[in-house]
């Protein structure tokens, strides 16, 4: 009776270690902009599904939100754009894996019609979300003139709340993102306008994808998987046409059509690490530096990982970055 009662134990020993481990849930956060497009399609695709993987991905209201619960711990992974990127690679145990995507006019700063250049602001109230990308177009927009952000008044306000501070008069101007231009041109009777964009000032607006460097180390191989979903889904939409880019988007961020179109109808869609992109960041970091915006300057012989990226396709890691 002993003997077939340990026969059994060691039965079902065996059948349990032959089960396959239950699939680890991987959790990303990202904005809800549509410049983030690459892994809301691998989700809405199932091109995290078709790598073997068990995805989350949850689009908060605002950067800064999604910003905050990757640094809580609730996420393994956070999509965003440059400057929310830079002030998590500063603090040195978070590491950027790749870009995805480049925007050449998402980014605006808006005023009253009789607003010909960046001189017009001195001493205005400006408002804009900060520790924002827009935060770093102001900037260089009133660098124009030879103004700084010491010269102006900035409020910060989320962009709905910014369309109604213009409208009222509360704030003389904005540096804010699409599709928040639109509104403002349709209420605002042809009052206000849009005075500079990203690429107008030399600043192309590149999102991408960061981990904690201890989960890279831990799960490195569900992450080269996660890179080679979004790869796909930077390939589909560099190969969709507008109408397919924006109905999916639409779909998944609950928006319209055309306000997402608005938004990336000249976003560029490509992983590949470009010197335009290493040149922007560090051109962003001596910003947040030189402002004191950052307690600590990036390391960046450790911030980037490329390894991942040459693990999915070799060719996107260009060979002085290596």
């Amino acid at each position: 009776m002993k003997k077939h009662f340990f026969k059994a134990i060691l039965l079902a020993c065996f059948c349990a270690a032959s089960l396959p481990a239950a699939a680890r849930t991987i959790r990303i956060v990202a904005g809800s902009s549509p410049v983030f497009a690459p892994v809301f399609v691998a989700d809405k695709q199932g091109f995290f599904k078709e790598q073997g993987l068990d995805v989350t991905v949850r689009p908060f209201t605002s950067g800064a939100e999604a910003t905050e619960g990757f640094r809580s711990g609730a996420a393994d992974f956070l999509v965003a754009s440059d400057v929310p990127l830079l002030y998590l690679l500063s603090g040195g145990d978070s590491v950027m894996l790749g870009q995805f995507s480049a925007n050449p006019d998402m980014l605006v700063v808006m005023g009253p019609g009789e607003m010909r250049d960046a001189a017009f602001l001195k001493g205005k109230r400006i408002a804009l979300v900060t520790k924002s990308s827009s935060e770093y177009l102001l900037n260089n927009y009133l660098k124009s003139a030879g103004l700084s952000l010491a010269d102006v008044r900035t409020v910060n306000l989320a962009p709905f709340d910014q369309v109604a501070a213009l409208l009222r008069g509360d704030v003389d101007a904005l540096s804010t993102w699409k599709p928040f231009d639109s509104k403002i041109l349709q209420m605002g009777k042809n009052k206000y306008g849009v005075a500079t964009w990203g690429e107008k000032q030399g600043y192309v607006l590149y999102s991408g994808i960061v981990t904690k460097r201890e989960f890279l180390q831990g799960h490195r191989e569900e992450t080269v998987k996660i890179m080679k979903a979004l790869k796909k889904a930077a390939d589909f939409l560099a190969s969709a046409d507008m109408k397919q880019q924006s109905g999916v988007l639409a779909s998944y961020l609950k928006s319209t059509p055309d306000d997402v179109a608005a938004v990336i109808a000249h976003n560029k869609w490509d992983m590949t690490v470009t010197p335009a992109f290493i040149a922007t960041m560090q051109s962003i970091e001596s910003f947040l530096a030189d402002g004191k915006l950052i307690s600590k300057r990036v390391d960046w012989n450790s911030a980037y990982d490329w390894t991942v990226l040459k693990d999915v396709d070799p060719s996107l890691v260009l060979p002085e970055q290596k």
